[in-house]
């Protein structure tokens, strides 16, 4: 018998645990039968692992069992169980010693002390420590077998960010790290770990577990229910109940679009909902579900072909095309049906970038161009007008010491323009005004927050797709109702 499988039959054997309460609201003393999620992650645990579950999924007491297990019965054992708050701290702890209480007496292994977050157990020499994400004192500083961050999405971000740290370095290899979480937002630790490890770019195992793994997750169906297709496909593809539909429902209707999050249906829109997301969570999932792959043509991808006649618009955002630094974009929607229907997007040299960006306009019947006036936009600006584009954006505004109207070329992003960008944007995303097929997009979108009454990136996410759309989306809402001669270059009416 394999070590993963004696663990769960000792488990199952000799750990109690107490039920949610019943009906009458009361709880009992039961033997610990691991729910699906627990039993299928202890069955297939690796020593570095991030798992996404949902609430109250009971996730954490089984990962906690796995560890007692070794607590209880190996020597020389060093464990942390970190949690996000000292009440749950408190409460996981009665559950570790609540399996150590109602062990038999010939398996339970002698403690010497226990305190309100530490048990030792001399004849072992091991020892597990337990505290809060938010207490002053936490500091882990020696050698771990294993440690297990629960909610680590609700820890402090900063302290989340050096215990995580903390923790990657005293567990060594063979040990295990286990980060369990609800997700809360695609900001923080929690969700950066969970990406990376989905994309294999960390030594991390990624595991997860949607809310019709926990068997609680059901309500009665008092009548005869009738299925939206919605509900119709999922009970077709992931085998659902009616009862599983029943709860669902009810669970939407308390929560809204936190729904998706304390409740995931799958690993992509769980983390769009976040108390500082500047954009919907609920919209930007329905604009995920209409994701498509364009044509690529190196660094342009193409959803719709150009309409010969039809006016279309170019937002620019330009970077310095370093390897590691910020992509260029340039976004192209159509006037007429504000379709988002060709990006390019590179880490190209503003002078390669500025010709394709050229290439781009002409190619789409020679599209209105804004391009972000800072930095490495005036070279593309340059190239431009070098190249006499006939139709580039010149920005418009008031020049207070002479008195006169000024205009430049070029889209300028301050603190006037960049409220209504954001504003318009999530206008436009809520009303379902613009069509997008880019993944990208919205996961820019995602990760776009409040920062205070600012609205910014997040530390390790990109803009450069979301800026390049909401230039356009300005241009696009300025265009004037008829043909017209603009500053010497050419605009075209929204027909």
């Amino acid at each position: 018998m394999s070590d993963k499988d004696e663990s769960i039959k000792y488990i199952e054997t000799n750990f109690k645990v107490l039920t949610k309460a019943d009906e009458n609201n009361i709880s009992h003393l039961a033997p610990m039968k691991l729910w699906p999620a627990q039993r299928h992650y202890l069955l297939n645990r690796t020593n570095r692992d991030v798992v996404v579950k949902n609430r109250q999924q009971g996730f954490s007491s089984g990962v906690m069992a796995a560890n007692a297990y070794h607590l209880f019965t190996q020597p020389y054992q060093r464990q942390a169980l970190i949690t996000h708050d000292q009440e749950t701290s408190e409460f996981l702890f009665q559950t570790v010693q609540r399996f150590h209480k109602n062990l038999p007496d010939k398996l339970r292994p002698k403690t010497d002390w226990k305190s309100g977050a530490r048990m030792r157990f001399p004849d072992l020499d091991s020892y597990i420590y337990i505290d809060s994400a938010k207490s002053d004192n936490l500091g882990i500083g020696h050698t771990l077998n294993s440690a297990h961050l629960s909610e680590i999405a609700k820890y402090p971000p900063r302290k989340a960010a050096a215990l995580f740290a903390d923790i990657s370095q005293t567990v060594p290899a063979g040990g295990f790290i286990t980060a369990e979480s609800s997700p809360k937002g695609r900001v923080g630790q929690f969700c950066e770990l969970y990406q990376a490890a989905k994309m294999g770019e960390v030594n991390y195992q990624h595991f997860f577990y949607p809310w019709w793994w926990d068997i609680t997750c059901v309500r009665k169906v008092t009548e005869k229910m009738v299925f939206i297709n919605e509900e119709q496909q999922m009970m077709e593809k992931f085998k659902l109940v009616p009862e599983q539909i029943a709860f669902r429902r009810e669970k939407i209707a308390e929560l809204k679009d936190l729904f998706y999050q304390e409740y995931p249906e799958n690993d992509v829109d769980c983390f769009l909902g976040s108390d500082i997301s500047v954009f919907d969570g609920l919209t930007i999932r329905r604009y995920m579900q209409m994701v498509q792959d364009g044509r690529v043509e190196n660094n342009l991808t193409i959803w719709k072909d150009v309409i010969g006649g039809e006016k279309y618009v170019i937002g620019v955002d330009a970077a310095g095309g370093h390897e590691r630094g910020d992509f260029s974009v340039a976004a192209v929607i159509r006037v007429k049906t504000n379709e988002y229907v060709a990006r390019l997007r590179g880490r190209v040299p503003p002078d390669l970038f500025a010709q394709e960006t050229l290439r781009l306009g002409r190619r789409y019947n020679d599209a209105e161009i804004g391009v972000e006036q800072l930095l490495h936009g005036r070279s593309i600006l340059k190239t431009l007008l070098e190249n006499n584009y006939p139709n580039i954006y010149y920005y418009e505004d008031f020049d207070i010491l002479t008195a006169t109207p000024s205009k430049e070329p070029g889209w300028r992003t301050n603190r006037k323009t960049k409220p209504i960008m954001v504003d318009t944007m999530g206008a436009t995303l809520r009303a379902g005004d613009l069509v997008s097929w880019s993944s990208n997009l919205m996961d820019e979108a995602a990760a776009y927050v409040w920062d205070e009454d600012v609205a910014k990136k997040t530390a390790g996410k990109y803009d450069d797709e979301l800026d390049a759309v909401m230039i356009a989306l300005q241009l696009r809402n300025n265009v004037p109702l008829i043909a017209s001669k603009r500053y010497g270059v050419k605009s075209y009416a929204r027909i």
